[in-house]
């Protein structure tokens, strides 16, 4: 009935958020340098990988858990549906795939910031720390209790809690490693660093568009 409608309709704006991934990978990939295209992939892949596997131990738990207080959730940490009630355990886990995939949004960001200068294995390290830290910011300001929510804050579409955290990892990031090795200093020639692919950053870029279909719904 309708518990199944919204069931339906969570996952399917979940599955436009996370094709999103792809977009990201594409758009990076197409504005990086020939050469980089499986590093590129392989980490848009394990930020769906490691943050999944974060956010099911702990993040939803810290973002969304009961009990809980201004700061971060206290339980409900590895989601863990009640078999005895598959409506409840449904929508449990629906809700689950739409926030995680709010929160691999926000760690993808950072792939594009840290493009042709990290190596892969500290990148899936971080993404997987990275989808707790957002967990605590989701908490502060989606959860009825959090400390921001109750100072009045509206975040439209995880513009602060997704974008601005994503945004503010991806400084850090790069601010810690610095450019890309002969960009500026002259040892390597402009044309290393030409975007490989156009016609993938604009085929990427469309897939954004319909991905933020789903942020919005």
């Amino acid at each position: 009935g309708d518990h199944a409608d919204d069931a339906t309709w969570v996952l399917t704006s979940s599955f436009g958020i996370l094709t999103m991934q792809s977009g990201f990978a594409m758009l990076e990939m197409g504005t990086c340098s020939k050469g980089n295209d499986v590093n590129i992939m392989l980490k848009n892949i394990f930020d769906v990988v490691c943050g999944a596997l974060a956010y099911y131990m702990v993040g939803y738990g810290i973002s969304y858990g009961s009990p809980s207080n201004g700061f971060m959730g206290l339980g409900d940490y590895f989601v863990d549906g009640d078999l005895a009630d598959p409506l409840k355990t449904g929508l449990l886990y629906s809700r689950y795939i739409f926030q995680f995939s709010f929160a691999a949004t926000s760690t993808t960001i950072v792939s594009g910031s840290l493009a042709m200068r990290c190596r892969f294995h500290v990148y899936c390290i971080y993404s997987f720390y990275a989808v707790i830290v957002y967990a605590f910011v989701a908490h502060w300001v989606w959860a009825e209790d959090g400390w921001l929510a109750q100072l009045g804050v509206h975040d439209f579409a995880g513009s602060g809690a997704v974008s601005l955290l994503g945004a503010c990892n991806g400084l850090i990031g790069i601010s810690m490693l610095g450019p890309r090795l002969g960009r500026f200093d002259g040892t390597r020639p402009p044309s290393d660093f030409k975007p490989s692919s156009p016609a993938t950053i604009l085929f990427g870029l469309f897939m954004l568009w319909w991905g933020w279909i789903g942020f919005n719904c």
